[in-house]
């Protein structure tokens, strides 16, 4: 048999992918996502097990994480791996507001920029506005607190309704009234 015939090499064994873990029993996994001590605080800075999250990357990564689960509790979720997380506030911050009356728009903590529903403008008693919009992940409604430079980004737009004793949003023609928030 010539060089050019002759027969090729065997085939390098092929690599094995490891085994899947087994799953993990559903009442353990539960105990498990709500046992991380993860929680969020008032002005947005996470905390684990009572430290700070000091890493800008990590905390990053964290909001941007956030959500609801389907029974609509507060989850982070890291790729597939979530778990349940305390907060004490609000799940995001308004970081401004910019746009005109025909349509404003929100620059979120978490690094979005979505439009504003009026509709779901809120007054909370000494804490100020915030709204609802959509998770990153699922569109499921998260509130998001406005900071003080978001509520001056929107005070060209907002005036106050005497009769009923409420500030309101003009947008688009339209007054919006801002309800006060019930009591916890």
């Amino acid at each position: 048999m010539s060089e050019s015939e002759a027969e090729p090499a065997p085939a390098a064994p092929a690599a094995h992918a490891p085994a899947p873990a087994p799953a993990l029993d559903p009442e353990l996994l539960e105990r498990l996502r709500r046992g991380v001590p993860l929680s969020l605080g008032e002005r947005g800075t996470w905390s684990f097990d009572g430290e700070p999250v000091t890493h800008p990357g990590v905390a990053r990564a964290l909001t941007e994480g956030l959500d609801l689960s389907d029974g609509g509790e507060p989850i982070v979720a890291l790729g597939a791996q979530w778990c349940y997380v305390t907060i004490v506030d609000t799940p995001l911050r308004v970081l401004a507001v910019d746009g005109d009356a025909a349509g404003l728009w929100l620059r979120l903590d978490d690094g979005r920029r979505v439009a504003l529903d009026a509709s779901t403008l809120v007054e909370d008693e000494g804490r100020g506005l915030r709204a609802t919009v959509p998770s990153r992940a699922h569109g499921r409604p998260l509130a998001a607190r406005f900071t003080n430079r978001a509520q001056a980004d929107l005070a060209p737009l907002l005036g106050w309704d005497d009769a009923r004793d409420r500030p309101l949003l003009r947008q688009g023609g339209v007054e919006h009234l801002i309800p006060r928030s019930a009591p916890p």
